[in-house]
């Protein structure tokens, strides 16, 4: 019996430890993630609900914003998965309790009260609740900052930008001259569409280094800064115009290059090499309105979004086309079309610093509405 006291003991302290360790640790509080959104009114009321019953459970809360963090928002989709439910089917304000329970929605304080008892005397209780009222998921900076006239509009200074002209015309004249009109078609065809895969790979590079990073509000910033001064650039090439010189236009010493790049280009292999070296020349030629639209789209990466990409890129080699197009015809030249470029060029940066001051002031607003 002696040897037995022992043993009894070490099996008394191993069940006693195990119901310790069953309990509900209550000394740390209850954990709560809060996924909202700046703006949504069902947010605010949980907020001061939350925040009611902080001191009473002792809620250990973390706010994490959606709208403008795509950081956050992606993080709060893996959350939804995680528990068997659709994304496109939830909304905000979302919490999470102890990564155990999601609440899905505004609730009163007494289904919080509900909900948070049950967690503090059950250590396994998990599950999905919601009461009604909730506020689905808003793709707000891409339904209302990022509208398709938005999206025109940018692509349109893109597509105009004298950078874009100017070798298209280079081309067009190289090809014409060496090869005919029948080479100079196909040579135009695969020159646009190398630049416009390259573009928009490139759009998708910078918009999956923006997401990854959480640098999206930066850099939405910075690039709102920038649309205010490339439209001052813009304005001033109109009133006080030298080719090259503070504009939105392709500096002079790289002319040179894009000319030698362009008369190698005599092989379809060498037009679309030539086109692939231009599209990274170009890029911070006529970056600024595609860096407005990309960091428009970093706030909410989503298959429309990426559809909105694909249709600035559209617009963007639509002046190519159209200049291949007619020249093909023969409805007017390389020649023609150099001269009424140098023709109305002061017209064209008019134009392109009066896009950009709108695009500056869009993104200004959406700033100061989306609370900064």
């Amino acid at each position: 019996m002696e040897t037995m006291k022992p043993l009894v003991l070490l099996l008394s302290l191993i069940i006693i430890s195990g119901i310790v360790s069953a309990a509900p640790d209550t000394d740390d509080g209850i954990n709560v993630i809060e996924y909202y959104g700046t703006g949504c009114p069902h947010c605010l009321r949980v907020v001061q609900t939350l925040e009611e019953l902080q001191s009473e459970y002792d809620l250990n809360i973390e706010e994490k914003e959606i709208y403008f963090d795509s950081k956050n928002r992606q993080e709060m989709f893996n959350a939804y998965i995680q528990f068997g439910i659709d994304p496109n089917q939830g909304g905000v304000p979302t919490m999470l309790v102890e990564n155990r329970s999601m609440i899905i929605g505004e609730v009163s304080k007494d289904r919080f009260r509900e909900i948070f008892d049950g967690h503090v005397s059950n250590a396994t209780m998990g599950g999905v609740f919601t009461e009604h009222s909730f506020s689905p998921i808003e793709e707000r900076d891409v339904t209302t900052q990022l509208t398709i006239v938005t999206i025109l509009g940018a692509a349109l200074v893109d597509s105009i930008n004298p950078c874009t002209i100017t070798v298209m015309v280079m081309l067009l004249g190289v090809i014409l001259i060496s090869k005919g009109k029948k080479k100079m078609a196909l040579a135009a065809t695969t020159f646009i569409a190398v630049i416009f895969v390259a573009y928009f790979l490139m759009g998708l590079g910078i918009l999956t280094a923006i997401t990854s990073t959480g640098l999206t509000n930066i850099f939405y910033y910075v690039v709102t800064v920038a649309a205010l001064l490339l439209s001052i650039m813009e304005f001033n090439a109109y009133f006080r115009y030298r080719p090259g010189f503070f504009s939105v236009e392709m500096p002079m010493f790289m002319r040179p290059y894009i000319k030698k790049i362009m008369k190698g280009a005599t092989s379809i292999p060498g037009v679309a090499f030539a086109a692939f070296l231009c599209s990274l020349f170009l890029l911070p030629c006529s970056s600024g309105p595609y860096l407005m639209v990309l960091s428009m789209i970093a706030k909410a990466v989503t298959l429309r979004s990426l559809l909105y990409l694909v249709v600035y890129n559209f617009v963007f080699v639509l002046p190519m086309a159209a200049i291949a197009f007619v020249v093909y015809m023969g409805r007017t030249s390389v020649e023609e079309i150099g001269e009424m470029r140098e023709k109305y060029i002061r017209q064209i940066h008019l134009l392109s610093g009066i896009i950009l001051f709108c695009l500056f002031i869009l993104m200004l607003y959406q700033i100061f509405d989306g609370g900064g």
